[in-house]
């Protein structure tokens, strides 16, 4: 896949800062000389080729790279994946939205993923448990050199007695799991608890369920390019007579599609069948986030683990696709809460966090493979009802606040209530067929609306300060059961949210069937990128040219003697302006020539606002700040490399204030603030080109 050079060398900068010089390298040349094998790796990287190969191993298991082998020949060639290599950027903020919707223990399980790659679900386990859980305490230098095969690694847990004795033989015992400098996980030995292997298996069940962790096929490790040219070369012995004629075109079609449906629903057999486990409706997992204070990392009762227990062989890594889909609510739940507040969007995140579980990824292309569901809510849309939002409401949410009261008098229901069965559309940098405007959104029927909304009349929109506070619960916290009462009326002031987000001007939610809803991402994401272009327009040229973007982006190509009448400024000013916007790469200038002579006095020349080069070169310029603030990076560690050596050592790590010399500890902490600094800007200049590229 062609990159530019900024987006090679960014790539190359984050490997080597997760996994080393040796994987980054050979990510490096690839990315640079495009398809190659061991021999021309090994020429490029000057590398032998048992480096190499140790190498690719690594990148492979991380998904860096994709493989092809050739049967005819049985010569395998190594192909770099910029997207997965890129996603690296995004741990983080992985990580961290992880944590909020599913836990600790799924943020660590997540974390030790991105450490090991794709993973056996048994060797997974063990080595969360061995990280995160309580060290083995060595006593007299004793050693467990127990090699039964039949041995389950799973029980070392179960007895205190086994944290008495350590195992030096274990390939996961080492020094790493020590992340605070004094042999603990979690603060002491004392206070540190077993973790079960029960919980561990829960957890990942409800992640597999969830799509944020996915089961590794064979097909995985090919590009989708090169899997469709696969399956299109093992149709064609179907067909020995060639592709000939608008039938046998539709049937080898056919076939090619049917191939690739199977390599989908092959993918998903351990998610489907978490799925069909009642353990994870929507509901019970709301259910027991009341009951365990609001966290959903651990299960009782025999559910999901025991499938992923039966299945221990069963490899596994991170989807970084459903991991995007959470990272994009997310930013759809800051932009509506600017616009919206707090409580509102919240609401808005609990609709997202349904629709959530039938969108896969942000973008599909000619080469994406989807299940049958996928597929069916692609061309159909992803539509949820009122109760699969009121179950996914965080409890802690107050729908009773937040709206205004209104008289029956000053509310129109078949207005409010108006279904709309299609999209908006985009015009320029706004939505048509807004309601502030009134203009009509195509297809739509004015007698059209939800009348499941008239039942409304008469009761107060803004709720009221009684003794419900949470979504179907009681101040007093008595989780056991949901009144009727209650719940219906909670259900009511959700939907008072639901039709102010869908009567904004942004149109963040559309009503689109009986007590149905759904959110039009791409018009949502396209409002997002215009927010971040006018932005940076205004920083760079004020508001002047700010204004004179908005008119060309809503009227197209216009003549340089028209746009001055439009933009109420002067001529010269505009021209000003104009040469300046284009040569930042902002607007493009075509001259259209009146006659053969081509002069100046006889040449039209019409301005206008190409977004899609636009954005590729906002894109590159971001790509361009990272590896700079990764590159001083490393020279400010270079520069500190005697300070950081004394910090990152066992007995300092967690006490530098304590240990280190009062010189040193400063020179310390003003390290910490310009990394922190420059991670910040990276992480900046990521939400960029999470909006441009990837939502």
């Amino acid at each position: 896949m062609l990159v530019t050079r900024n987006a090679a060398d960014l790539c190359a900068l984050l490997v080597n800062e997760l996994y080393g010089q040796l994987p980054s390298r050979i990510v490096a040349t690839l990315l640079a000389r495009g398809r190659s094998n061991v021999r021309d790796l090994a020429l490029h990287t000057s590398l032998n080729p048992k480096q190499v190969r140790h190498g690719l191993a690594l990148v492979i298991q991380h998904n860096l790279v994709f493989y092809q082998t050739d049967h005819e020949t049985a010569t395998t060639t190594y192909e770099a994946n910029p997207q997965a290599s890129y996603h690296l950027v995004r741990i983080g903020k992985i990580l961290d939205v992880i944590d909020r919707k599913y836990g600790i223990m799924a943020r660590n399980l997540v974390n030790d993923l991105l450490m090991l790659g794709h993973v056996e679900i048994a060797e997974l386990v063990r080595y969360h448990r061995l990280k995160h859980g309580p060290p083995k305490v060595k006593i007299n230098g004793e050693q467990n050199h127990n090699h039964d095969h039949d041995h389950d690694p799973d029980d070392d847990f179960d007895n205190d007695n086994d944290l008495e004795n350590g195992d030096l033989d274990d390939s996961f015992n080492d020094d790493s799991h020590y992340v605070n400098g004094n042999g603990t996980a979690h603060g002491t030995a004392d206070d540190a608890m077993p973790i079960q292997a029960n919980e561990v298996y829960d957890t990942l069940a409800q992640l597999i369920a969830a799509g944020v962790v996915e089961s590794v096929s064979v097909t995985m490790f090919q590009s989708p390019q090169d899997l469709k040219a696969s399956v299109e070369q093992e149709c064609m012995k179907e067909f020995p007579n060639g592709i000939r004629g608008a039938k046998v075109t539709t049937e080898f079609d056919t076939m090619v599609k049917s191939q690739i449906k199977a390599i989908g629903v092959e993918r998903a057999t351990m998610k489907r069948k978490l799925q069909e486990n009642a353990l994870y409706e929507p509901s019970n997992i709301k259910r027991r986030k009341l009951a365990n204070g609001g966290m959903s990392n651990g299960f009782a009762g025999d559910g999901g683990g025991s499938i992923l227990r039966d299945e221990p062989n069963t490899v596994v890594r991170l989807n970084l696709d459903k991991c995007l889909v959470e990272l994009r609510n997310q930013k759809l739940t800051e932009h509506a809460e600017d616009f919206v507040g707090e409580t509102t969007a919240q609401v808005f995140a609990g609709l997202l966090a349904s629709l959530c579980k039938k969108v896969y990824r942000c973008q599909h292309d000619q080469y994406t493979i989807m299940t049958e569901e996928e597929e069916e809510t692609y061309f159909t849309g992803v539509r949820v009802t009122s109760e699969e939002i009121f179950d996914h409401l965080s409890p802690g949410v107050d729908v009773s606040t937040g709206i205004g009261a209104a008289s029956e008098e000053d509310i129109d229901i078949r207005f409010a209530e108006k279904i709309r069965k299609y999209p908006p559309q985009i015009q320029g940098s706004h939505i048509q067929g807004t309601l502030d405007e009134g203009d009509e959104i195509l297809g739509s029927d004015d007698e059209d609306y939800d009348r499941s909304g008239e039942h409304l009349k008469g009761t107060h929109v803004n709720g009221h300060r009684g003794s419900i506070a949470q979504n179907g619960t009681k101040l007093g916290g008595d989780y056991s059961g949901e009144s009727q009462s209650s719940r219906a009326e909670q259900m009511r002031h959700m939907r008072q949210h639901l039709l102010i987000l869908t009567e904004t001007k942004q149109q963040f939610v559309r009503h689109c069937g009986q007590n149905e809803w759904t959110v039009d991402f791409g018009p949502l994401i396209q409002q997002l990128r215009y927010v971040e272009l006018d932005t940076m327009i205004e920083d760079n040229f004020g508001r002047q040219g700010l204004r004179l973007t908005r008119i060309l982006r809503e009227k197209g190509k216009l003549d340089d003697k028209t746009l001055p009448a439009m933009a109420l400024m002067r001529k010269p000013d505009v021209h000003v302006k104009m040469a300046e916007m284009e040569m930042a790469g902002f607007l493009e200038v075509q001259e259209v020539p009146r006659d053969n002579n081509r002069a100046a006095n006889r040449t039209m020349f019409f301005w206008f606002f190409d977004e899609a080069r636009t954005i590729k070169r906002v894109l590159d310029n971001a790509y361009k700040s990272m590896v700079r603030c990764l590159e001083r990076l490393e020279v400010e560690r270079y520069n500190k490399r005697a300070i950081l050596s004394l910090a990152d050592r066992r007995d300092v790590q967690g006490k530098e204030e304590e240990m280190l010399r009062g010189d040193v500890y400063n020179e310390y902490l003003e390290f910490i603030e310009i990394e922190k600094k420059l991670l910040s800007q990276v992480s900046r200049l990521d939400d960029l080109v999470s909006i441009f590229q990837d939502f």
